[in-house]
């Protein structure tokens, strides 16, 4: 298990567990729903429908954000997905 470095930033940000909706857009007309579990500023962990294959690089807008966001698939298991916003 790997330690947190108190005296240096945590690039990843502190995640907050959330249920929240997501939309993803996967090239031009393509999108699909999918729930948030945690987010941070860094990134999120998402479910996905029937654990679907996701490509490296696409935008997600959670509902309560006015626009989407630029994401790269970090790692993928089953229906979870863990994104880097970029």
């Amino acid at each position: 298990m790997r330690e947190h470095n108190a005296s240096g930033p945590d690039q990843r940000g502190r995640r907050t567990p959330v249920i929240e909706k997501g939309t993803l857009k996967l090239g031009l007309f393509k999108k699909v729903q999918c729930e948030i579990r945690d987010l941070s500023s860094g990134g999120a962990r998402i479910v996905t429908p029937n654990g679907m294959d996701l490509p490296e690089e696409f935008s997600i807008r959670i509902a309560r954000q006015k626009r989407a966001r630029p994401c790269l698939r970090r790692w993928q298991s089953g229906r979870e997905t863990g994104i880097e916003f970029i």
